[in-house]
C-alpha cells in the first residue's frame, strides 16, 4: 500500500482532505495532510515547504499531491528522496526564476479574474473571500449543505509567496502528473497544465469536477489518485 501526502491550497486547511482520506485510507494506504501556516500574517514558500518537508519525514515512496497554491511549493520538495511522484490537482505551477504575480491574470478563468481585481484583505494583509464568492468559485458543484460547511472552514491566506520568485527547481525529478478540472472557475487548467509540461515534464489527466473534488467528488478523486499512483 502506498502513502500519500496531500498539502491543501489557499483558504483551506488539512481539513478539506478529510473525505479522500476516508476513502484512500479504507484502500490501506497512509495518508498525511500537513497544515500549511498559509493564514499566517507574513509566511510565504519557505514556510510552506518546511511544512511539507516535515510531514515527509521518516518516509518513504510518497505520492506528493498539490491542490491549487501548493503547487507552487511542491515541485520544489521533489528533490526530497522521499517523494515517488508528485500530482499536481487544479494547481497554479511555477516557473523558476518567475514571480507568480509577474503572470498577471493570465492562469485564471473569467470568474476568477473579477474576484481578484476585486480581493478584500484584513489588517494583517491576509486575502478574505465572502461566502457567497467561496460558494460559486469553490463548490459550486456541490450540495448546498456540502458548500456552506466547507466555506464554513475557510481562513485567511497570507500574500507572500505571490510575491516571491520561484527558485531553481530541484535536479531531482519525478513522474509527475497535472490534472485539470473542467468546471474549475478559479484556475485556468490548461495555462497551468501547459507550464508544467514545459517545465516539468508533467502528463496531464482531465476530471470534470469544478476546483474542489476533494470535497465534490472525493472517492472518485481517491481512485484516481491511486491509479496514477501506481502507473
Amino acid at each position: 500500500m502506498g502513502t500519500f501526502v496531500l498539502v491543501h491550497g489557499a483558504w483551506h486547511g488539512a481539513w478539506c482532505w478529510e473525505r479522500v482520506r476516508k476513502h484512500l485510507t479504507a484502500r490501506g494506504h497512509q495518508v498525511v495532510t500537513p497544515e500549511l501556516p498559509s493564514d499566517v500574517a507574513g509566511s510565504g514558500r519557505a514556510e510552506y515547504l518546511a511544512a511539507v518537508n516535515d510531514a515527509l519525514e521518516s518516509r518513504s515512496e510518497v505520492v506528493l499531491v498539490a491542490h491549487s497554491m501548493s503547487g507552487l511549493v511542491a515541485p520544489l520538495a521533489t528533490g526530497n528522496p522521499a517523494v515517488k511522484s508528485l500530482i499536481l490537482l487544479a494547481a497554479l505551477v511555477p516557473r523558476p526564476e518567475v514571480a507568480w504575480q509577474a503572470n498577471g491574470l493570465e492562469p485564471f478563468p473569467e470568474q476568477m479574474r473579477g474576484r481578484l481585481a476585486r480581493m478584500n484583505y484584513d489588517e494583517l494583509g491576509r486575502s478574505t473571500l465572502d461566502a457567497a464568492v467561496a460558494t460559486e468559485i469553490f463548490y459550486h458543484d456541490c450540495a448546498p449543505a456540502d458548500s456552506a460547511d466547507a466555506v464554513a472552514r475557510l481562513r485567511p491566506d497570507a500574500s507572500v509567496i505571490y510575491q516571491q520568485t520561484c527558485p531553481a527547481l530541484p535536479e531531482r525529478r519525478v513522474p509527475t502528473t497535472y490534472v485539470s478540472c473542467r468546471q474549475d472557475r478559479a484556475v485556468d487548467g490548461e495555462w497551468n497544465a501547459a507550464v508544467a509540461q514545459d517545465v516539468l515534464g508533467a502528463d496531464v489527466q482531465e476530471l470534470d469536477a469544478g476546483h474542489s473534488p476533494f470535497w465534490s467528488m472525493p472517492e472518485r478523486l481517491g481512485n484516481l489518485l491511486v491509479d496514477l499512483a501506481t502507473r
